[in-house]
């Protein structure tokens, strides 16, 4: 089977890249890496079903030097759109939620 090295969802054989995050395919993942203590306080600024908007939202902060990450519930062995398995969120540390919810507001503003 395929692993993606960096999201570590397995794929199918034939399959050359990752979906998500476009990285070449592994045969061998490698050890899990350990799990980091984070001494930030992460909130939600903005929640979809869709990881590509996600994506978007998190280069539209990063462009404004605002940290970000994405936390995806997403099962890509079973795609679903509905319930807990489709969401998505951006996360924001909780000292930039302000900043990041005025570049949003300001982003939504620009499709008028």
């Amino acid at each position: 089977m395929a692993w993606c090295p960096d999201c570590r969802t397995q794929y199918r054989e034939g399959v050359e890249r990752c979906a998500d995050c476009g990285s070449p395919l592994v045969e061998d993942p490698g050890p899990e890496p350990e799990a980091e203590w984070d001494p930030v306080g992460w909130v939600t600024v903005e929640e979809t079903g869709d990881e590509v908007e996600a994506r978007i939202i998190e280069g539209y902060l990063l462009e404004r030097e605002i940290p970000v990450r994405i936390l995806s519930r997403h099962d890509h062995e079973l795609p679903t759109t509905v319930g807990e398995l489709s969401t998505v969120e951006v996360q924001v540390p909780e000292e930039d939620l302000d900043r990041a919810i005025a570049a949003l507001e300001e982003v939504d503003g620009d499709d008028d």
